[in-house]
């Protein structure tokens, strides 16, 4: 039998558990008989009632032996466990979909649960429960329903996945942020400052533009700054780059007779080589904080050039780690270290300043991606409720064959969110497509969050009302038609007692007219 979430695989076996406890101290303190109480008080009182002496006895009789006919079935397939539909955990088994990081994940059972549940909590599954035979049903074919279901409808392309994945690409070695820092005030900012100045317009830069884009200027790893004569291939650091080789030819600066321990390279080299270059490096990083990013990259983008893909990763990565302004030009020149002069240098620290639709943008994703996360473990544990309970409803119910169709229909309606949950995500992902036809710009989503805020605020309100609206709106369309049913049902076994009432009715009637006769006489 396949659950719909690790969780789901404990307390489906715990619930069922609760139940046998519970249904055993029902038994063992003689509350289970006292439904059987009241069907005889019922049925003794109420053809007493309306009917003759001598004739009410037969109507009680007959509707006693339908009531506890019905009694003992409901008893017999949802109240006591049954040893012929035992829960075995060997055949509880839950299958992960597939995602960007991970297209083909294990499956996930009690023996091998592939997460923590089962090792460190939910210690002590039984192997085996005992499930009276009308809930093992419902649980079987609501789980064999909800997974046909979600096996006919389309695939997605969990492009989620990857916005998690991307928030989570920084720069964790400070090290090599101070590295970024630094490239980031002694060839970044001359570069972009010697453009704006000049604003060439040259063929090669409009065919730059054209291939990467209009705000490929502004950014740290610029193509034009990068294929251009008099930008990155000229620019040097002011200081020495630790890991860069002294080159006599280059670093003409020093005395070759007395070497310095490292080397000034161009711009150009510091920023591509495929060793020791900062895009490498930055890629490295990325993977590092974020487990195969530049993997999801390509999987997101395969149409991209390499180029562009390692772009988007780095893109990324200093989106969520901006460099800092490192030049210490400011303090030198008699900048003071608090006051309106400290405030304009932190502005520049800061680089672009994150609106405050961006901050709440993100703040929104995050708490959508908390809550989406923690959906599937609502669902696992309200199951668990449910089975849980289940031997009292059964009891206060007094054995009603309505109550069996009713806690059916509330099984099977809260597992059949896992199949709403997987059509919000697929609207999810096609809205997500739609928004974003262009590869290159689904990218810079992430990359240039303050260009498309708007976008993402409007994308994440709409998946969360999906994933939260859709079962409630199920969950209120099945109650209704659970109450519907449940009275349909009452009304259904109306005729089945009807004969034995009118057979009284009509007895009673009978019986008052000789009665009537022979006082006349």
């Amino acid at each position: 039998m396949s659950v719909d979430s690790y969780l789901e695989l404990f307390t489906t076996l715990f619930g069922w558990t609760f139940y046998g406890i519970l249904w055993d101290v029902l038994v063992s303190t003689g509350i289970v008989y006292l439904p059987f109480l009241g069907i005889l008080i019922d049925n003794w009182r109420e053809p007493a009632q309306g009917g003759e002496v001598g004739h009410a006895s037969g109507l009680s009789l007959r509707r006693m032996e339908i009531d506890m006919f019905m009694a003992l079935l409901v008893v017999v397939l949802a109240g006591q466990p049954a040893a012929l539909t035992p829960l075995n955990a060997g055949t509880l088994s839950y299958v992960p979909p597939p995602t960007l990081l991970d297209a083909t994940p294990p499956t996930a059972t009690v023996a091998s649960p592939q997460s923590t549940y089962g090792s460190t909590g939910f210690i002590g599954t039984p192997a085996t429960v005992n499930v009276p035979a009308w809930w093992y049903a419902v649980m079987a074919m609501s789980s064999g329903f909800g997974h046909a279901v979600v096996e006919g409808l389309p695939t997605t392309s969990d492009m989620r996945s990857f916005e998690q994945q991307a928030r989570l690409a920084t720069i964790a070695d400070p090290r090599l942020r101070q590295e970024v820092s630094d490239f980031f005030s002694q060839c970044y900012i001359p570069a972009r400052s010697k453009y704006q100045s000049e604003r060439p317009a040259t063929a090669a830069i409009t065919a730059l533009l054209t291939t990467y884009g209009a705000d490929d200027p502004d950014w740290m790893g610029s193509h034009v700054y990068r294929d251009t004569p008099g930008y990155y291939d000229s620019l040097r650091p002011s200081g020495q780059i630790s890991g860069w080789a002294y080159n006599a030819a280059r670093d003409t600066e020093y005395d070759p007779t007395t070497p310095p321990a490292w080397g000034k390279p161009y711009c150009k080299q510091w920023w591509e080589d495929a060793a020791i270059g900062l895009r490498e490096k930055l890629v490295i990083e990325a993977d590092s904080t974020s487990a195969g990013f530049s993997g999801l990259v390509v999987a997101v983008a395969p149409a991209l050039a390499s180029e562009q893909q390692n772009d988007a990763v780095v893109k990324t990565v200093l989106s969520n780690a901006p460099p800092s302004w490192s030049n210490n030009d400011l303090t030198a020149h008699n900048a003071s270290s608090s006051g309106v002069v400290n405030a304009a240098g932190n502005i520049l620290k800061g680089g672009l300043a994150t609106a405050g639709v961006v901050t709440a943008s993100a703040l929104f994703s995050v708490t959508m991606t908390a809550v989406l996360q923690a959906l599937p473990m609502v669902q696992a544990v309200m199951l668990l409720g449910i089975y849980a309970l289940l031997p009292m409803v059964v009891v206060l119910s007094r054995y009603s064959i309505a109550m069996m169709v009713v806690g059916a229909m509330a099984i099977f309606t809260v597992k059949f969110w896992s199949v709403l949950w997987y059509l919000a995500m697929w609207v999810d992902q096609n809205l997500i497509l739609s928004m974003y036809p262009d590869v290159n710009v689904f990218l810079q989503m992430f990359a240039n969050p303050g260009e498309h805020d708007a976008k993402r605020m409007l994308l994440n309100m709409i998946t969360t009302s999906l994933y939260l609206g859709l079962p409630l709106l199920w969950s209120g369309m099945m109650a209704w038609a659970g109450m519907k049913v449940g009275r349909s049902i009452d009304s259904a076994t109306n005729p089945v007692r009807a004969p034995a009432q009118d057979a009284g009715n009509q007895g009673g009637s009978i019986g008052k007219a000789v009665v009537t006769k022979g006082a006349k006489r």
